[in-house]
């Protein structure tokens, strides 16, 4: 078993959290490579932060929504303020517009945030525009918190569409960043630069995406995971 695998290599020892050893206990296996598509559960997610950094960074939003059966299920939306205490700067306040002290109604602590992430995640694959800076930030959160990292299976949108569009050799820089792509894909792009704006906007275009490679016969978790880049 999967699970017995994950216990054995990655823990938890007795003392460990409920909330991580609950989410350990999901992975049992029931997602192969012959898993159709449509029953996979990708949960797509961003996170706004207080620079591009892991290591020194904070994580300032989560945002996430839920993709299953071809459909973004938003009844079941993430959308998490975490409560900081930092030096604005001026680059980075002009791309998220997070302010310290503006959400305060709506803040909560780093470690209840990322605990609301991970039992939301659960077993799903990740999902995220260049994802793993986003993955970075939560695992550098869960290493101070409890000494663990995330053991999803991931997905790139940018290198999926790379995948889907054939990428050439020839291309520019840019040419697989979300703006450039909700244009191809003519996507609104209400919300951008909030977490869970740009969660919900990777989203439809994730689905834009898994449509054109179905055309092309990928139809399994297993043929998804397979492609070069993800």
């Amino acid at each position: 078993m999967l699970f017995d695998w994950l216990a054995k290599k990655l823990g938890p020892p007795p003392d460990h959290p409920k909330f991580w050893s609950q989410y350990l206990s999901g992975f049992d296996g029931t997602l192969g490579k012959r898993t159709p598509i449509e029953e996979v559960c990708f949960v797509v997610f961003d996170t706004e932060t207080t620079g591009l950094d892991p290591r020194k960074d904070r994580i300032l939003s989560i945002g996430a929504v839920k993709v299953l059966n071809w459909q973004i299920d938003v009844s079941q939306r993430l959308d998490c303020y975490v409560q900081q205490s930092y030096k604005p700067i001026g680059e980075t306040i002009a791309v998220h517009g997070i302010l310290p002290g503006v959400n305060l109604n709506r803040e909560m602590d780093e470690v209840e945030a990322v605990q609301h992430f991970v039992a939301y995640c659960h077993n799903s694959i990740l999902v995220g525009h260049h994802v793993a800076f986003d993955i970075a930030m939560i695992n550098q959160a869960l290493k101070s918190m409890i000494g663990q990292k995330l053991v999803n299976k991931r997905l790139d949108t940018a290198a999926l569409a790379s995948r889907v569009l054939e990428k050439k050799d020839y291309e520019q820089p840019g040419t697989y960043g979300l703006d450039t792509l909700c244009k191809i894909y003519d996507i609104p792009m209400s919300d951008r630069h909030t977490a869970a704006g740009d969660a919900f906007i990777t989203a439809v275009l994730l689905l834009k995406l898994l449509a054109r490679l179905k055309k092309r016969g990928v139809t399994t978790l297993g043929g998804l995971l397979r492609g070069p880049g993800i």
